[in-house]
């Protein structure tokens, strides 16, 4: 992970009769905390079902909730700018676990300097999983055993999703696609997929018509199997790769916002994440 922060140094330990309340940002996120933390305390999330990660307003009582807070786990700024803001406003006091730094200064060039999706790679995913581990050890030193036994059991069903995944989509590897938003990188190179372009950028910017009518050209040449829509959005820019002979693929959902909360949300998210793009990208 190219840069996670632990902020761990100093954190007083809570009593043990006090259940641990922690609040998370994303459905990946709340379902990877829930893994490691089990039933030794209260793990929330901030955007249910149908929210935008990049959009969202608090609500009061959401306000509330990470104010009383032992422990709030988050992506980022570059994935949440409203939640640094937040925290900083109305919850300073309260402990914070992110996972990548918005300092521009770091990009390196590739999807890594401004994909904030981090949870959609096995390894990073890992990782993550490795810092709650961690940092719940801290706040909790009573249930550390059990943070690290659970830790060490997500971390063995990722290797076997990973398996699974790169298995799966193997055989379309090198079969061309477009994405409806920049959110994808991660999990194109982890599993060597070949995706040509998306049609917004990570800011939610619409590409501009003299890219869309490129694209549009590419796949008239066959140089574009499939487009797949983002779930929420407009598929309008992808219809028009359509019209121009590419397949229409099942509209993606990298946030897991259409999906249960719970702990097997994350594995489900990526393993129905394969099985869209395989679907199209074999027929």
């Amino acid at each position: 992970m190219r840069a996670l922060f632990l902020l761990i140094s100093g954190l007083p330990a809570l009593a043990s009769a006090d259940p641990l309340r922690v609040v998370t940002d994303i459905p990946p996120v709340h379902s990877l905390v829930s893994q490691v933390m089990g039933d030794r305390g209260e793990v929330s999330v901030l955007l249910g079902q149908n929210a935008d990660p990049h959009h969202f307003q608090l609500r009061p009582s959401q306000s509330r909730e990470i104010a009383r807070a032992d422990l709030l786990v988050w992506v980022g700024e570059e994935l949440t700018p409203w939640l640094a803001r937040a925290h900083e406003g109305i919850a300073s006091d309260v402990q914070s676990l992110t996972f990548l730094e918005s300092d521009e200064d770091h990009d390196d060039g590739g999807h890594h300097g401004e994909d904030p999706h981090i949870w959609l790679e096995t390894h990073e995913a890992e990782e993550m999983l490795q810092a709650i581990v961690t940092q719940l050890s801290v706040l909790d030193p009573d249930g550390a055993e059990t943070y690290q036994a659970n830790g060490v059991a997500a971390i063995d069903r990722l290797d076997e999703l990973e398996a699974e995944i790169a298995e799966k989509l193997a055989p379309v590897s090198e079969v061309p696609f477009v994405v409806g938003h920049a959110g994808y990188g991660y999990f194109v190179e982890q599993f060597g997929l070949t995706m040509i372009d998306s049609l917004t950028d990570v800011h939610d910017s619409p590409a501009s018509a003299k890219h869309v009518s490129k694209l549009a050209r590419l796949a008239r040449d066959g140089g574009i199997a499939c487009v797949f829509p983002e779930v929420g959005e407009s598929d309008k820019l992808a219809s028009v790769l359509v019209g121009n002979g590419a397949k229409m693929g099942a509209a993606l959902d990298p946030a897991g916002v259409g999906f249960k909360l719970g702990p097997d949300l994350h594995r489900e998210l990526l393993l129905k994440l394969a099985d869209d793009i395989q679907a199209c990208l074999a027929s």
